[in-house]
C-alpha cells in the first residue's frame, strides 16, 4: 500500500509541477484546495498532502497558514530534498541532524520571546495530541503542526520557513521515511506527548536553557534509533 501512495502522490506531483512550469498555475496563483485537488486526481487527502509536500521542497510553492498554497517564483535550489536522497537512511541522520542544529535554538527564542498567541497556538496542537486515539490518526502530521508552531514563536522568521520546507518532508508519512519509520505504538506516542509536554513547559515557563535541553533530548531521541538501524543495516 505505501509503495502505490508513493507512486500516486509522485504522479500528482509530477502533474501539478508540469502545470505550473507551462503556465497554467502563475508564480503567486493560489493552487486548487486540498479537496479540489482530491477530486481532481481522485486520491486521497494523504497522497494530495505528500505531493505538496514534494512541490514544497523543490521550492515551486509555498504555504501560507491558513489561506492556501501559492506558486513560488522558482529560485536556483541551493537546498533541495530529492525523492533519491530522501529514500537513504544516511540523509535521514543527516536531515535530523540539521533539524537539531536549527530547533534547539528555536526552542530557546522561543521560551524568550513566544507571545500568548504563539504559546495558545503550540497548546492546542499539544492539547490534540493528548488524545491518544487522535494522535495515532496523524501522528506525524501534529508532529509537524508542533514544531512548526515552535519555530514561529521563535520570532525567527527563517526558522518558521526552514521548518516550513523541511518539516513536511521528514516528519508527515511522506516518501521520505517510509523504508525507516518506527512503529507507532500507543506507549511510542505516549513518549512523544510527553516529550512535548517537556518542550512546552519550558517555554510557558520562559525558561530557555530547559526549552533547549527538552528540545535536544526529544530530536536526540529520533536521530540515536535511526543511527542504530544505520549500523544494523
Amino acid at each position: 500500500m505505501r509503495k502505490r501512495r508513493d507512486s500516486l502522490a509522485s504522479v500528482v506531483a509530477k502533474d501539478l509541477a508540469e502545470r505550473i512550469e507551462r503556465g497554467d498555475y502563475a508564480v503567486g496563483d493560489k493552487i486548487p484546495i486540498e479537496a479540489q485537488l482530491c477530486e481532481m486526481f481522485n486520491v486521497s487527502r494523504t497522497v494530495v498532502r505528500e505531493a505538496i509536500a514534494t512541490l514544497r521542497s523543490e521550492g515551486l510553492v509555498t504555504s501560507r497558514h491558513g489561506v492556501g498554497v501559492f506558486v513560488e517564483e522558482r529560485a536556483n535550489p541551493a537546498l533541495s530534498i530529492t525523492k533519491e536522497a530522501a529514500g537513504e537512511l544516511s540523509e535521514v541522520l543527516e536531515l535530523l541532524e540539521l533539524r537539531l542544529g536549527v530547533e534547539v535554538e528555536a526552542a530557546g527564542l522561543a521560551a524568550r520571546r513566544a507571545t500568548e498567541d504563539d504559546l495558545r497556538a503550540i497548546r492546542d496542537v499539544f492539547d490534540k495530541a493528548c488524545d491518544l486515539d487522535a494522535f495515532a490518526e496523524q501522528p506525524r502530521e501534529l508532529d509537524y503542526a508542533f514544531h512548526l508552531a515552535i519555530a514561529r514563536a521563535s520570532g525567527n522568521g527563517w526558522m518558521a520557513k526552514f521548518m516550513d520546507f523541511i518539516g513536511p518532508v521528514i516528519i508527515p508519512r511522506s516518501q521520505l521515511l517510509h523504508a525507516s519509520q518506527p512503529e507507532i505504538t500507543r506507549d511510542y506516542l505516549r513518549q512523544m506527548v510527553d516529550e512535548h509536554r517537556r518542550i512546552l513547559d519550558a517555554i510557558a515557563a520562559g525558561d530557555a536553557v530547559a526549552a533547549q535541553e527538552a528540545m535536544r533530548m526529544h530530536l536526540s531521541t529520533s536521530l540515536e534509533r535511526y543511527r542504530k538501524r544505520l549500523v544494523e543495516s
